[in-house]
């Protein structure tokens, strides 16, 4: 029989603050906090109709198992939410993921020059639909600084070409949103409504969780689905924001309190990680608290001797995280030559390392490793003289892996008919999703957000060496404070040779 819910002082404070407060609140809550169960146990407070927006469809589902039977309450996605207000306009509409790309390419059949720079044009109107241009006051399509900050701060590689660039994507958005009632990709659904000014349902409560990784067009349509006179709840912690090279802003939290003029309220106790693990947490976020009732846990460090190695030291069961993929390949790589399974989590990973493999009409391995090489120098070299150096750690990491990949093959199938073929059947070997507990999973910590493991293995490479802007090395801070929070019983720090 499941214990009965007793909230802390805090989570107390926080439902007092709903039943008898008045406006918007941001609740900061830190990693392992139980903020999914205090915003579970808030609902049956809230007057009125409800909507509960997570942060993606798995969330939404594990949220309407769990949240109160009752009538107003409304759980999906933003953008379950936007598509369901777009459709009472667009009934028949379609969605296509490759909406934009098709139209720049049946615009190329006109305009073949065009061709080599489909890259980033589809990337800045991405960009540009997350940011909410031409919904925003201030985010004008006819500003081209609108436009080069977005290039700025999301490294888009422009090939020295941003002018053309900027007018592409301006021609693409506007082909793009004249199209919305016939088809919208995944951008769409958040931003067609938004750009033509449709109204979704509206809600006495708001509450978004995982606030800290929204984009300006997801706030811009929370903030359209609150009545007058509504209240707004975001959920989240700036110090786990990691996806500001996705997309989302940086400085969400406070964005969207401003926004609402929403009051400050904390839970800075967590109930996932043992005392030891939050001792060493606070090497990143200082406020973070164990519980009183939490056990000691272990904080270890490990070295591979001749004596003692990581595969010996590892069992399925535990998960090994890193900054980057290139270590987690060399390490799976380890473990599989031990007998011992192990899996890289990240298909869609593995997906981007075929794109980059194929980009040359090469078939032999060392063909592809002299393509790779003298792309690695030319392309970080261009980003660093630009100042965009998430990109240019994106690139490094991404063709370190690939060398990688390429001596683990050569050893096996030392002179196939098809080289790069041979490497993306191993790529597809290596990388999967939802890797089970029979393996050992090897995870970037990207991709760990969220989840929690007994036993944490963590592979200490240090930030990211490109990391220089403000919000991109706060970023490499919280990606430590990430990785620290996943584990509920060890963690381990592990010495890279």
């Amino acid at each position: 029989m499941a214990r009965p819910f007793v909230p802390s002082p805090q989570q107390q404070e926080f439902f007092t603050w709903i039943s008898d407060g008045q406006g918007s609140c941001v609740l900061e809550a830190v990693a392992g906090s139980g903020k999914t169960t205090t915003l579970i146990e808030s609902l049956k407070l809230m007057q009125g109709t409800v909507f509960f927006g997570a942060y993606n469809k798995k969330i939404a589902e594990e949220i309407k198992v769990r949240a109160p039977q009752r009538d107003g309450l409304y759980v999906s996605t933003m953008h379950a939410a936007g598509f369901k207000a777009w459709r009472r306009v667009a009934p028949h509409v379609k969605v296509e993921s490759n909406k934009c790309r098709d139209i720049y390419r049946e615009a190329c059949t006109r305009n073949p020059q065009y061709g080599p720079f489909e890259g980033p044009v589809l990337e800045l109107v991405s960009y540009a639909k997350q940011a909410a241009v031409g919904v925003l006051s201030n985010m004008s399509p006819n500003d081209e600084q609108v436009w080069l900050k977005l290039i700025d701060h999301f490294d888009v590689e422009t090939q020295d070409s941003d002018r053309l660039i900027i007018a592409l994507a301006k021609k693409l958005l506007t082909k793009s949103i004249e199209l919305d009632t016939q088809v919208i990709d995944f951008d769409d659904m958040i931003y067609a409504p938004l750009i033509h000014k449709v109204r979704p349902y509206e809600h006495d409560w708001v509450l978004i969780d995982e606030a800290q990784d929204t984009n300006a067009s997801r706030r811009a349509l929370a903030l359209c689905m609150l009545k007058r006179g509504g209240r707004l709840v975001a959920v989240g912690d700036r110090h786990q924001a990691i996806y500001g090279f996705t997309g989302a802003d940086a400085d969400a939290l406070d964005l969207i309190g401003k926004a609402v003029s929403a009051v400050q309220m904390p839970l800075t106790v967590t109930y996932r990680c043992p005392k030891a693990v939050v001792n060493h947490a606070r090497n990143f976020v200082k406020h973070i608290e164990a519980h009183e009732t939490a056990p000691e846990g272990k904080v270890t460090s490990f070295t591979e001797t001749p004596e003692l190695a990581l595969t010996a030291f590892a069992k399925p069961g535990d998960a090994i995280l890193c900054r980057f993929n290139a270590p987690l390949i060399e390490t799976a790589y380890s473990f599989i030559a031990a007998g011992v399974p192990a899996k890289v989590e990240g298909r869609e990973i593995g997906t981007g390392l075929k794109t980059l493999a194929c980009r040359w009409k090469v078939k032999t391995y060392t063909a592809l490793r002299d393509r790779l090489d003298a792309y690695r120098e030319r392309e970080t070299a261009k980003f660093r003289a630009k100042e965009q150096e998430s990109r240019a750690a994106a690139i490094e990491d991404k063709v370190q892996c690939l060398l990688v990949l390429l001596d683990r093959v050569s050893k096996i199938d030392p002179k196939p008919a098809d080289g790069v073929e041979r490497l993306c059947t191993e790529i597809d070997t290596i990388f999967g999703d939802n890797v089970g507990a029979e393996c050992v999973l090897l995870s970037t910590i990207h991709k760990s957000k969220g989840r929690e493991w007994d036993r944490v293995l963590w592979l200490q490479t240090g930030p990211s060496k490109w990391a220089r802007k403000a919000w991109e090395l706060d970023q490499e801070n919280n990606l430590c404070y990430v990785a620290a929070t996943r584990a509920k019983d060890e963690l381990v720090l592990i010495n890279m040779k």
